[in-house]
């Protein structure tokens, strides 16, 4: 496998009907998987945050959504958009002989669907990734995967000490890209050991980190660029990518018990519709959450119910959807408006 290009998929993989290219089934059960955890987060911050209640920020949250859920399902999300960027990539290369073009006309159609979706979700992350993506990744898709990846960790470095919230996202974004260019979607299915030693090693870091703040520990103040008491507290981004990786980690490990066909049987179909679900779930929460009665913070019982009852519609519709479609109704339309042709959309 040379560096600079992905190879065809071999293990766990669903050829795609019109294209003739392999899905990567553990791409989509992730997918879907983050999805699950950014709907938490986002019920907190666009309607427990935004509500009558008064609160403003993470701090509001229980302790249990600190730690699982805040900023811990973003860099899973900003990982597979760079990941998803370098396999469109590599595939638009054999459509067209201007690949790159095409590739920036899907991240400005991103662009305008996600600045619609900021009008009712302030907040969104589209139009961050379509932005990031055409100033980062398009120029990134230059080097080689090894080059890519040196770039992607100094992002990461650097952007996690200098910007609070979305710092990290460019990194992550490099690193997705680096991956994909490396190959390692592909050989997901090959390397269970090396899977088994990051679940161990970003596991160990994630519970260290919890185990130090639910216990009140004095932690340090982890600045290299500006200093003591200057830029971003360094440690608990760390600590947030090291939960996100691990699990990652964790699920793709299940996916090699007997529980693994329920898994994935439940998450891929989510993960395949990703940006339908993500968008819809906006819409979903915030014409839902009046009906349940939520006004604050110690509503969680509601919340709690509003968060299971809109994934568990998302996850039986997109599996009854995709019964009949090849895409999700917001893939289609952005596949549509890539290729500037209309794609099939029925099986």
């Amino acid at each position: 496998m040379s560096e600079g290009r992905l190879t065809h998929p071999h293990h766990s993989r669903r050829i795609s009907v019109d294209s003739g290219h392999a899905r990567i089934d553990e791409l989509d059960v992730l997918r879907g998987f983050a999805l699950c955890g950014i709907l938490v987060v986002n019920i907190y911050q666009q309607v427990v945050f935004g509500g009558p209640g008064g609160q403003t920020g993470p701090a509001a949250m229980p302790p249990v959504v600190q730690l699982l859920f805040y900023e811990r399902f973003l860099p899973i999300f900003a990982t597979l958009f760079g990941v998803g960027f370098g396999i469109f990539l590599s595939r638009a290369a054999t459509r067209s002989e201007r690949p790159r073009l095409v590739l920036a006309r899907r991240l400005l159609v991103l662009f305008a669907i996600g600045a619609v979706h900021f009008v009712f979700h302030p907040g969104e992350v589209l139009t961050a990734y379509a932005a990031l993506g055409l100033v980062v990744l398009l120029p990134l898709s230059l080097l080689r995967g090894r080059a890519a990846l040196i770039v992607a960790i100094v992002l990461l470095f650097l952007g996690s000490q200098f910007i609070l919230g979305y710092g990290p996202i460019p990194g992550l974004l490099a690193l997705g890209y680096a991956l994909a260019v490396l190959g390692a979607p592909e050989a997901l299915s090959a390397r269970t050991g090396r899977i088994a030693t990051g679940f161990g090693v970003f596991g160990c870091l994630a519970g260290l980190y919890a185990y130090l703040e639910l216990t009140g520990a004095d932690l340090p103040y982890v600045n290299v660029i500006g200093g003591p008491g200057g830029g971003v507290n360094l440690l608990p981004v760390a600590a947030a990518i090291a939960t996100a990786f691990a699990y990652c980690c964790g699920l793709l490990l299940s996916l090699r018990t007997p529980a693994g066909t329920v898994i994935s049987a439940v998450f891929a179909p989510m993960g395949r519709m990703a940006l339908t679900n993500y968008l819809t779930q906006t819409a979903l929460f915030l014409l839902l959450s009046p009906l349940v009665g939520i006004e604050s913070g110690e509503d969680w019982a509601q919340i709690i119910v509003l968060t299971v009852a809109i994934l568990a519609l998302q996850a039986v519709w997109s599996t009854l959807w995709l019964r009949s479609f090849r895409y999700g109704p917001a893939e289609w339309l952005w596949r549509c408006l890539t290729w500037w042709q209309r794609a099939p959309m029925r099986r």
